[in-house]
Order: C-alpha cells, then sequence, then structure tokens
C-alpha cells in the first residue's frame, strides 16, 4: 500500500521546524561548550547603538588585560595589553562609522599591567607598569601620527598595580597602589623636569586594587577597591591643596580584585566594578543630592573577562570590556544621548 504525498504546505511547515530545531541545538551546543551567546555579533560600522547587547570590537585583539579608552584627533581610541607585554590600539571614527585594523605600538612596553591614556598638552600620554614594577610612559602626535618611545617615569619603582592618571590644575596626576594598600602620586607638568616627587596619600586606603581617578565637582574623586569588595574613595581640592578623609561608599558593590572604572556622563558621576560571576556593577553619584545610587547590574555582562573601562564619545557613554576569546566587546548605555 501506497503511502499518500504530503501536500507542499505540509513539507514547509517540516522544514520549518527542523531548522527551527537545528538553531536551537546549535544555540545549546555553542553554551556548552563556552561560547558568547551574550555578546551580539557585529554588524556595519560596529560603532554600535544604545541597547542591552554587547558587540565586539572588530579585528584580532589578543588582550590580555581590560581596555583603556581615550578620545583624540575626532577618534575613540581603544588600548589593551597584548599577550607579549605589547600595548595594542585601534580607533573608531564617528564620521566614517568605522574601526580601524588593531596594530601594536612600536618599542617594547614590557607591560604587565592594562594601560590608561590621558590627553594632555595636545599628545595622547599613555602608561602601564612594567616587568621591574616601574611606570613606563609613551605618547603620540597627531601631526606627525608617531609615537615618542617608551620612557621610565622617574621614582616610580615599586608599584604594586597599574596606573591611573588624570589631568586637572594644568597637570597630570598619576596614582599606583604602593605597599601596604597605600596610594602614592606624581604629577606632571610642560618643562625641563616635568615630574614632581612621588608622596604618599594620607591615611591608609586599604586598596586591594589599582585606583581610579575622575574629576568632578571640581575635584580630583579617587576610588579603589577594598577589603570584601568594598569601594573606597578620598577627593583632593586644589583649593584646598589637602586630600579628605577616606570613606567607603554606601551599598555592596561586591567588587572583585579588579579596579574599578568611574566617568562623568550627564552630571553624574558613573562608578562601574567587575563582580561576583564576572557580571558588572554600576553605582551614580549626583551633586544635586549629595547622595549615591544603589548598585545595579548591568545588561548581560556575565562573561567578562576584565574589569570595565569607560568611554564619552558621540554623545553616549560606552563601556568596554574583554571578554572570551581575548577580544574587545562594547556596550552603549544610555538610550538617550548626554547633555
Amino acid at each position: 500500500m501506497q503511502l499518500p504525498r504530503r501536500s507542499r504546505s505540509t513539507r514547509r511547515l517540516l522544514f520549518l521546524f527542523a531548522a527551527a530545531f537545528a538553531a536551537l541545538v546549535t544555540g545549546v551546543v555553542a553554551t556548552l561548550v563556552g561560547g558568547a551567546p551574550a555578546y551580539a555579533a557585529s554588524t556595519g560600522g560596529s560603532g554600535g547603538h544604545p541597547g542591552d547587547h554587547w558587540t565586539p570590537v572588530p579585528g584580532s585583539a589578543r588582550a590580555s588585560s581590560a581596555p583603556a579608552t581615550t578620545v583624540y584627533g575626532g577618534n575613540l581610541h581603544v588600548f589593551v595589553r597584548g599577550a607579549g607585554g605589547e600595548i595594542r590600539t585601534t580607533r573608531y571614527s564617528l564620521g566614517s562609522d568605522s574601526w580601524s585594523a588593531w596594530t601594536s605600538l612600536p618599542g617594547k612596553a614590557h607591560a604587565t599591567s592594562a594601560p590608561v591614556a590621558v590627553v594632555f598638552l595636545g599628545e595622547i600620554h599613555l602608561f602601564v607598569r612594567d616587568v621591574g614594577g616601574s611606570i613606563r610612559v609613551n605618547r603620540y602626535l597627531l601631526s606627525t601620527n608617531a609615537w615618542s618611545g617608551w620612557a621610565t617615569v622617574p621614582g616610580s619603582a615599586g608599584a604594586r598595580s597599574a596606573p591611573t592618571a588624570v589631568v586637572y590644575g594644568g597637570e597630570i596626576h598619576l596614582f599606583v597602589r604602593a605597599a601596604e594598600g597605600r596610594i602614592r602620586t606624581t604629577r606632571y607638568a610642560s618643562g625641563t623636569s616635568p615630574w614632581s616627587s612621588w608622596t604618599s596619600l594620607p591615611g591608609n586606603a586599604n586598596a586591594s586594587s589599582a585606583p581610579v581617578a575622575v574629576v568632578y565637582g571640581g575635584e580630583i574623586q579617587l576610588f579603589v577597591r577594598a577589603a570584601a569588595g568594598r569601594i573606597r574613595t578620598t577627593q583632593f581640592s586644589l583649593g584646598t591643596n589637602a586630600w579628605s578623609a577616606w570613606t567607603s561608599l554606601p551599598g555592596k558593590a561586591r567588587a572583585t580584585t579588579s579596579a574599578p572604572a568611574a566617568v562623568v556622563y550627564g552630571g553624574e558621576l558613573r562608578l562601574f566594578v567587575r563582580s561576583v560571576a564576572g557580571r558588572v556593577r554600576t553605582a551614580r553619584y549626583s551633586l544635586d543630592t549629595g547622595t549615591w545610587s544603589d548598585w545595579t547590574f548591568v545588561p548581560d555582562t556575565a562573561r567578562t573577562r576584565s574589569a570595565p573601562a569607560t568611554g564619552v564619545y558621540g554623545g553616549w557613554l560606552r563601556l568596554f570590556v574583554t571578554g572570551p576569546r581575548h577580544r574587545v566587546h562594547q556596550l552603549i548605555l544610555d538610550g538617550q544621548p548626554s547633555a
């Protein structure tokens, strides 16, 4: 007895069911073998749009550290430490909506930390901690399209963490974690002897991470991770030429050993930390209210491999992390551009 032939519509339904089942199996297998379904595929120019999904920065970053960002020459520059201690970089142009290829900076950085970048006197100043525990610096000038070469910051031996830097009062203020959880600092200004002597901040930060600094409300705001995942802070004002006492932020940040990230956006100071299970948590501080918000989770950050980094470019607040397969990923957080 011959079975009746299936109708065309029946065959089409069976085909669609099989395709959907195959896609489901593929997603499950990818998750089981360590894939990254939390990160959306990169499309188009990869500049990104506000939303809840991370997009990989195109190309092979080969990152072995948290990213660092700065805006210079109309582009967003991203830096990471490579597997061999070199520094790798790419840049994003809003005008062309495109990323450049990843390249390595010339010379040997011998970096053992994440980099940090600031713009000062028309140049990018890039800092890293090297294998001997000293801080090294390299400078990039747009008009020559060249890097100056790596040099050691005087008196920086013994640094226990990556550096952080901020421009304030016409100088670069550089900070590192030193022995016993203390924070040391030096300043850079133009001139024949540009670096000041290193000094220790008053009080004991009990820091267990690199520091991070940002200017907000006319003061340097400095943050570190302390015991039990708490975040501690102190402020410096040029008006008083003094540091405030160290205090702990309210709430439970649950920060891991990585450094926090800080940025000013929309009139608020925003802080980000890598928390348990690789998730990123955030809190906000407003000068208008003088209070911190509760700590909340950033969407879709279960597979971060590094501390977060922040940048404001094109009117958007952008968050960067190193994710699976040593790639850098970006999330644009807010649905509205900053004022």
